[in-house]
């Protein structure tokens, strides 16, 4: 027999292969970090195991891909509620930003893969914006390397050189800055197993023709993606018309930007001609849903994408838009959002979503042949589904109640790179209790020192201190 790393037993695989199969009483092998064999019991007879997990009862996964987050903004949680974006960042991040220090960004990011993780999360994509003070990038990445989660670092440029002095960040980076931090990050995490970096330009305005020149340019040489936000409201198309005399897209276009390594996040506000673009390029989709009603910004245009054959995958956003990074939620809030946006109940069923969560942000991240589905030779990223919960049970169906009836609750076990990292719901990389009371404390300092602070019915509400 040959001796491996992991063996699951007994499990109903939803496996998302290219066939859709669904498997009962099967196994997966596991070693190395990769998927070896998906099979039946016979795989009991040719393996021998150091940890064998029965999941009998249970429904198996692929690990979910959330291809947008801000993880420093777990700190900022419920703060600049009931705005528009921009008098939203004007009321709770950018006042805030100037506050953040090693050890604030470093618990935000270890919470916030915590919150992803518990919720089905193995892979997550942070477009890191927040540098004012240098360093902070490496925050984040030591928290992907301590929590054992799948992480791309989308290295991220925003100019904060206009910032009123009372909000002024200590450091002022450059457009020189970024290119020189992106290559020293993609240097650092080249050869490693889990975490990669792509480069993540702010808005239209943050940068450069030539610094979006540049960005092609080392983007193909390096084979990176880039990650942009990108028409989330009308205000990027008004910019950009205002000083390019063109819409966002089309001075994109222009610049040479565009390809199908080019991932656009949110895309709300898409013109006919816009969605030909992406389809042309090969553009990837990362679906916002939850910020997007949060912040009222609309509803983006993912039932028509879809069948142009853009390629579409799921997001939480940052906490400080959505206020969590339950990836549960977004599965139903883009099912449902849908629904009631065009009063068509068949748009978005439970099979598509899931679809998007899983092989849709694989696609979305380059990584198809990796992640997304449960077949042999792909990284061994599982959920594994427990159906008895008060949220979901009786289940009928493992794809209707993951997207419409289920909670964190149901998820027991997470499987990265053939890791347990969580196991009957606990966390077993990381000190659950010493995260949150962590980013309590620090959540709170950080608050208090930027003066924010949300009101309810008239009266300032007080903090609490743990």
């Amino acid at each position: 027999m040959k001796q491996i790393d992991l063996i699951i037993k007994n499990a109903y695989l939803i496996t998302m292969d290219p066939a859709h199969s669904v498997l009962t009483d099967a196994c997966v092998a596991i070693d190395g970090g990769k998927i070896l064999e998906v099979g039946g019991a016979d795989l009991l007879e040719r393996y021998q195991a150091a940890k064998t997990i029965d999941a009998y009862g249970k429904y198996v996964f692929p690990g979910f891909i959330s291809t947008h987050s801000h993880l420093f903004q777990t700190m900022l949680k419920g703060l600049g509620r009931d705005k528009f974006l921009i008098d939203w960042l004007n009321s709770s991040v950018r006042v805030a930003l100037h506050e953040f220090d090693e050890e604030t960004v470093y618990y935000a990011a270890l919470l916030g893969c915590m919150e992803g993780i518990k919720s089905g999360t193995t892979t997550i994509l942070d477009y890191m914006y927040a540098h004012p003070i240098p360093g902070l990038d490496d925050c984040v990445t030591k928290a992907f390397e301590e929590i054992g989660i799948r992480g791309v670092l989308g290295r991220a440029f925003t100019d904060v050189s206009s910032f009123p002095p009372e909000i002024a960040c200590p450091h002022v980076e450059t457009e020189r800055d970024f290119f020189d931090e992106v290559r020293r990050l993609e240097k650092k995490y080249r050869a490693h197993d889990r975490i990669s970096v792509c480069m993540a330009p702010g808005i239209i305005w943050d940068h450069t023709d030539e610094g979006f020149r540049e960005m092609r340019r080392t983007a193909d040489e390096l084979h990176m993606p880039i990650t942009m936000h990108l028409v989330e409201t009308p205000d990027d198309d008004a910019f950009s018309r205002e000083k390019y005399g063109e819409d966002t897209i089309p001075h994109l276009e222009k610049l040479g930007v565009l390809g199908p390594d080019f991932i656009a996040v949110h895309c709300v506000y898409m013109r006919d001609e816009d969605l030909e673009t992406f389809k042309k390029y090969d553009v990837k989709v990362s679906h916002n849903p939850n910020s997007n009603m949060v912040l009222a910004s609309g509803v983006a245009r993912i039932p028509e994408m879809l069948e142009k054959g853009i390629t579409v995958s799921l997001a939480c956003d940052g906490s400080a838009s959505n206020d969590t990074q339950n990836y549960l939620e977004v599965i139903k809030a883009a099912s449902l959002m849908q629904k009631v946006y065009h009063r068509d109940p068949s748009l978005m069923p439970a099979s598509t979503v899931l679809e998007l969560a899983t092989m849709g942000g694989a696609k979305t991240l380059g990584r198809e042949s990796e992640l997304g589905s449960i077949e042999a030779g792909k990284k061994a990223d599982l959920v594994l589904f427990d159906p008895l919960s008060p949220w979901s049970a009786p289940v009928h169906d493992p794809v209707s109640a993951l997207t419409y009836s289920c909670s964190p609750d149901n998820i027991k076990t997470v499987i990265i790179e053939g890791r347990v990292v969580l196991e009957d719901g606990h966390m077993t990389t990381v000190d659950e209790e010493k995260v949150i009371r962590e980013a309590q404390r620090l959540g709170t300092r950080l608050v208090e020192k930027s003066g924010l602070g949300n009101s309810q019915w008239g009266k300032k509400m007080p903090f609490i201190h743990i």
